[in-house]
């Protein structure tokens, strides 16, 4: 037993699915096989029993005393065909007439009295043999009669029903062995499809996926899920991959900077107070621009991982605009700032109101950043299909048409130097893409050199949850 359970520990899924469903289907036909033979045997002992009781009631029927029992001839005829014996006897048990088939028993059966008609079953040298008892009374004799019939027929027929169901099970086994061998290796495709990508994404990378499956069945489900969490890991994978690329390559300079600054303070600042001040200004400065440059760096990796969700919260965009404006209107008191939106509408969105003020704050620094003689912002809000469009639009320098397109990749920058000099590390439109794409926004830039930019939005408007 133990030896069978270690084997079946050792062997593939296919081979214990199969030995399963063999054990399963064979048990099932067994107790099957049982009750279906003890019914067939119960049932061909009540006929015999029938047939006996029925002789016994023609020869008490047919008969008046023992010479009408006798010329009785068609009666004795079907008892001989039928393998029976007939003994009457007297009241003493004293055989008075024996009436015996070829095939009929020479076991001796045993003399019981009775009162009334009695079939029973008794084991006598081997063999089963029903046992019909009846009285009999005429003027002339009182006594018994007694059918005695052996069980060949019926033993030699249930032994042939015993080995159908024994040979119908051996062959019923093996078919269910192929069978479940054959179901196993067809279900289990896809389990084997499974552990071949995983071992080809372990040597080659997370771009290998699964066949998308067409079936609803749980292999098919198991199959999706497998490609949305390597989709996902993938994902995650490249974003540290991207991070670490992008933090290494913009964090490198201010490094570069600030090294050479302390070592010329090494060298001759420490008893020059111009070259001291100028070189803890200009590591102040760049260690500011790094810090800064970490905090967008943290922004742009959760904006990647934002999604939208349902039941997620939801923004009122008049309020928020409203909002970020008045802030704006404090800090930069000379630029004007126009809202115009229909109040009749309804402007709820499904975003997060934080990630919609850093989105507003980043796409409206930038318009201030890089206005020029004309200080002003324009911001107007409509209703689409199904949708919010917002539009703010600055009256500044421009971005020239061939670099438009690359705005919104992270450390993009138009003009390089007028940027660094700005402070900019050129992921704010980076980060502002993710956050309105995570919530199935889209975001363009529309812009003309000497005469501004305009940053147009669509949201989705917020549908109340279906319960």
């Amino acid at each position: 037993m133990i030896d069978v359970r270690f084997w079946l520990q050792k062997s593939s899924l296919k081979v214990k699915w199969s030995v399963g469903a063999s054990v399963a289907i064979f048990l099932t036909f067994l107790i099957f096989g049982f009750l279906q033979y003890t019914l067939i045997s119960r049932w061909l002992l009540h006929e015999e029993a029938a047939s006996v009781s029925q002789v016994l009631d023609d020869l008490n029927d047919r008969g008046q005393n023992i010479d009408d029992i006798l010329s009785n001839r068609s009666l004795f005829q079907q008892v001989l065909e039928k393998d029976q014996s007939i003994r009457i006897l007297d009241a003493s048990g004293k055989e008075m007439l024996v009436v015996k088939s070829i095939h009929s028993t020479n076991a001796k059966v045993p003399f019981v009295p009775v009162n009334e008609k009695r079939v029973s079953l008794i084991q006598a040298d081997d063999d089963k043999i029903l046992v019909g008892r009846s009285p009999f009374h005429s003027p002339a004799f009182d006594g018994y009669i007694e059918v005695i019939y052996p069980l060949y027929r019926y033993e030699k027929l249930m032994r042939n029903v015993l080995f159908v169901m024994m040979i119908a099970g051996c062959v019923g086994l093996l078919l269910s062995a192929f069978l479940g061998f054959m179901m196993a290796k067809n279900f289990l495709k896809p389990l084997k499809k499974l552990s071949s990508t995983m071992q080809s994404i372990r040597k080659k990378g997370f771009h290998e996926r699964m066949e998308p499956s067409a079936s609803k069945d749980e292999m098919g489900e198991l199959t999706n899920i497998f490609n949305d969490m390597m989709d996902q890991i993938e994902q995650s994978f490249r974003q540290q991959k991207r991070f670490v690329e992008d933090a290494s390559h913009e964090l490198r300079t201010p490094v570069q900077v600030m090294e050479g600054h302390l070592n010329l303070l090494n060298r001759w600042g420490k008893n020059d107070p111009a070259i001291l001040e100028e070189s803890l200004q200009a590591s102040l400065q760049e260690l500011r621009r790094m810090k800064k440059l970490v905090e967008e760096l943290l922004d742009l990796s959760r904006a990647e991982e934002s999604k939208i969700m349902e039941n997620e919260e939801k923004a009122d965009l008049v309020a928020v605009i409203e909002r970020v404006v008045r802030n704006f209107k404090m800090i930069h008191e000379n630029f004007e700032f126009t809202f115009q939106y229909d109040p009749k509408h309804d402007y709820e969105i499904r975003m997060s109101e934080n990630h919609l003020e850093q989105v507003l704050i980043i796409v409206m620094d930038n318009a201030i950043k890089y206005s020029d003689s004309i200080a002003k912002v324009d911001i107007g809000l409509k209703i689409g299909h199904g949708t919010a469009i917002l539009t703010i639009k600055d009256y500044g320098i421009g971005i020239p048409k061939e670099d438009l397109p690359h705005i919104f990749h992270r450390f993009y920058r138009v003009d390089k130097a007028r940027s660094r000099a700005k402070g900019g590390n050129g992921l704010g439109l980076a980060i502002a893409k993710q956050l309105v794409e995570g919530y199935s926004g889209t975001i363009e830039a529309d812009s003309t050199v000497g005469r501004g930019t305009e940053i147009r939005f669509v949201f989705p408007l917020y549908t109340q949850p279906k319960t």
